[in-house]
């Protein structure tokens, strides 16, 4: 037990913000009946909803009340989504509520939100995964009920705005049990007759109606087809998984043929404007044109073309004459140097000869010098070899003189031997080896 005392305000301001800063309070579902219900001047309603064991205040602002289908009143069962708060003038929680449905479509509505979370999460709903939509298709195929109205619209309103397109029709069931596999098969039928577009559409209903619609094989079927599809499920207010899968969603059928196809009436204006801006442009293209042409009819080529071949004339003549006269020139140039050839080969004959002449006796001249040259120069080596003869030391061993050495070196005096060692006589036709004996000199 704590001792600290509280002031009202402390009190629900602790309440508002324990509440407010729970996540789980931030957003949820809360479902229950209708009491104390009023409609406030602004738009607002006010009310309480309660079960069987409590009651809880709630408001709902009239930007969120617009969106609502119908007018609650007390006593109906409701599904809500809400954000709890606590009004802190009167001490009071209450809910803040964002959607309201009718409870009997309570379960079918959470199971819509969960199956959408699931898609967006898996990124079925990615702008970047839409295929365009071609402007001026050629084959449409739909995928609807048989004989229904939603299906005569249609075909009524794709007459009257694009009558040139082949449609082909794809029956199928749209609600019931059996009506999402049916969709399925006619959805990928017609993806495989390539068309240029596809239209999904059924006519307005409840959610129970439209829930074929909301299936999750479906979706992934539609997010697989190679064909752009369009839908047009229901009333503007109604949106399906099929719709947010689509690579265009219409509000009606009827909707959603006029975005599948042009209007041919527009069509043809356009064409119109656009023929008819081309031909302001031929138009004024020939003008300019035009323009031109007169420009160049009026040359001196055209008005006075007699001018312009005078001018060529003359010009011609002064070409000729100087043609003329480079001929002459090079008749002339062609005989002076016919005469310069001719007096050419008789100088360089005459020059070969005269050459000729003079080598002759300039060869009979050297020859008759190097035989001199040869003559003397053999009495020359004759003499010096006589001299070289006379002086020779083979003459004077062939007289009975000798030459000895001793370790190469001549000896010419007795003190130049020595007594111990071997000496070479050289005599005129050998050399002996020989031993002195010490004997007294001359001197």
């Amino acid at each position: 037990m704590s001792n600290v005392v509280w002031t009202v305000s402390t009190l629900v301001n602790r309440l508002k913000q324990t509440i407010e800063q729970n996540v789980a309070f931030k957003s949820f579902y809360l479902k229950g009946e209708i009491s104390n219900f009023t409609s406030h001047s602004s738009g607002h309603w006010y009310f309480s909803l309660k079960d069987e064991g409590a009651r809880v205040s709630c408001v709902m602002f009239s930007s969120y009340a617009n969106a609502v289908d119908f007018k609650p009143k007390n006593g109906d069962k409701v599904l809500l989504r809400a954000a709890l708060g606590v009004y802190a003038m009167q001490g009071q929680v209450q809910c803040s509520v964002f959607s309201m449905r009718n409870d009997g479509l309570g379960d079918l509505y959470l199971q819509f939100e969960l199956l959408k979370k699931k898609l967006f999460e898996a990124g079925l709903f990615s702008d970047e995964r839409k295929k365009p939509i071609p402007s001026y298709p050629k084959s449409i195929g739909i995928i609807t009920g048989r004989e229904t109205a939603a299906l005569q619209d249609m075909l009524k309103t794709m007459t009257l705005r694009w009558p040139i397109v082949e449609v082909t029709i794809y029956p199928s069931l749209v609600q019931g049990d059996q009506a999402p596999r049916n969709i399925i098969e006619q959805l990928i039928k017609a993806d495989r007759n390539q068309h240029n577009v596809l239209i999904l559409a059924r006519g307005g209903g409840s959610i129970e109606d439209l829930w074929a619609f909301n299936n999750e094989q479906l979706a992934y079927t539609i997010e697989a087809l190679k064909t752009p599809l369009i839908t047009g499920v229901g009333h503007e207010t109604d949106t399906t998984i099929a719709d947010l899968v689509a690579d265009l969603r219409a509000a009606t059928p009827t909707a959603a043929v006029q975005l599948a196809v042009p209007d041919i009436q527009e069509v043809e204006q356009s064409v119109h404007n656009q023929l008819k801006r081309l031909n302001q442009i031929i138009d004024s293209e020939l003008n300019k044109q035009r323009v031109a042409l007169r420009q160049v009819q009026t040359h001196p080529v055209f008005t006075q073309p007699h001018r312009l071949m005078m001018s060529h004339q003359l010009q011609l003549s002064n070409y000729e004459q100087q043609l003329s006269q480079q001929t002459k020139r090079a008749h002339r140039l062609r005989v002076g140097l016919s005469t310069q050839q001719s007096q050419l080969s008789q100088r360089i004959l005459s020059f070969t000869n005269n050459q000729t002449v003079r080598l002759a006796r300039s060869q009979d001249l050297l020859i008759k010098r190097i035989e001199q040259k040869t003559l003397n120069s053999q009495n020359a080596f004759g003499q010096t070899l006589k001299l070289l003869n006379a002086f020779s030391p083979l003459n004077s061993l062939a007289r009975g003189y000798s030459i000895v050495s001793q370790e190469d070196k001549v000896i010419r005096l007795i003190n130049d031997i020595d007594y111990d060692r071997e000496m070479k006589i050289r005599l005129f036709d050998g050399t002996v080896r020989a031993k002195a004996m010490k004997e007294q000199s001359d001197e």
